[in-house]
């Protein structure tokens, strides 16, 4: 219900050309109501986090014939990062446990919490919005990762086998400073892949070689103002990358008067939203995502 709500309030909003707080159209995740449920055993009751449960299939006629009709449940949770506070997950309220048996771990990373990172232009410093409360955005992945070896049996010296993303967001705000108009990079590439009758079927493919090649300048940048992520996230996991994703793209105000981030739902363009998710999927073994590299397939 909740995505649905978010889906509404950007993309078929009443007043598409009126600016509107951004934190009005989009809540962030909260700790209590209805991401939650209540399950009892007995005279205990226990409190989950509720998955969001996706179905994703290929079409009958999918150029990659002998993959037609295939397709996966996918589940997602989604935690705030209030969950990772002391007390917060307990035998009564195992809200992170889920972690353990995830398959693939994304980490949403705000640079502009950092003022180091806003050292690099004077504009960075416009509709921050404070969330010290929550305290340090490294400190929030390391409790994860304490709660992911704990559950899942790793010593503190072993590395987490599975891939994890740094979603590196508004990078509307940043994303010039690595590149030239960052607007026009694309993820997909249009490519001709061999069928299993040996035909050239044309496709689109996820080119996770130049994503590769944008986690490195992202990582580089990160190294230099927010090192301590950097730190966190590698001593952590073996695979890391770091994806920059901007939810509205371009057209963000700030208010003069509140000091807040502001947006006319009409102008909304998301950026890079969807890869991190395709880019995990497609280097996953589910074969549902072509991948190419410098203009070959990845097989």
């Amino acid at each position: 219900m909740r995505l649905k709500q978010y889906e509404q309030s950007l993309f078929a909003n009443a007043r598409p050309d009126q600016l509107q707080e951004l934190q009005e159209l989009v809540h962030k995740t909260q700790v209590e109501g209805d991401g939650y449920a209540d399950v009892n055993f007995g005279n205990q009751s226990v409190r989950y986090a509720r998955p969001y449960l996706f179905t994703m299939r290929l079409q009958e006629n999918h150029p990659n014939i002998e993959r037609r009709g295939y397709g996966r449940t996918i589940c997602l949770y989604d935690n705030a990062g209030e969950s990772y506070l002391p007390g917060q997950d307990s035998a009564a309220a195992p809200v992170t446990r889920h972690l353990a048996e995830s398959s693939m771990l994304f980490f949403v990373f705000d640079p502009l919490q950092d003022s180091r990172f806003r050292r690099l232009e004077d504009s960075l410093n416009d509709g921050i919005v404070d969330k010290s409360h929550l305290g340090s955005q490294e400190g929030v992945f390391e409790e994860a990762a304490t709660r992911i070896r704990r559950f899942a049996g790793l010593s503190s010296s072993q590395k987490y086998n599975r891939p994890v993303t740094v979603i590196v967001t508004k990078c509307d705000r940043w994303l010039h400073l690595l590149f030239e108009n960052p607007s026009e990079m694309s993820a997909f590439l249009p490519t001709r892949l061999p069928a299993e009758d040996g035909t050239m079927r044309p496709q689109t493919a996820i080119d996770v070689g130049m994503i590769d090649r944008v986690s490195q300048r992202v990582r580089q940048l990160l190294v230099a103002t927010s090192t301590e992520i950097v730190s966190a996230v590698e001593n952590f996991s073996k695979q890391v990358r770091y994806i920059p994703v901007s939810a509205t793209g371009w057209s963000t105000h700030v208010d003069p008067k509140t000091g807040r981030p502001v947006i006319r739902p009409g102008e909304a363009e998301p950026f890079w939203a969807e890869v991190p998710f395709l880019y995990a999927m497609a280097n996953s073994n589910l074969g549902l995502i072509p991948r190419i590299r410098d203009g070959k397939p990845v097989t």
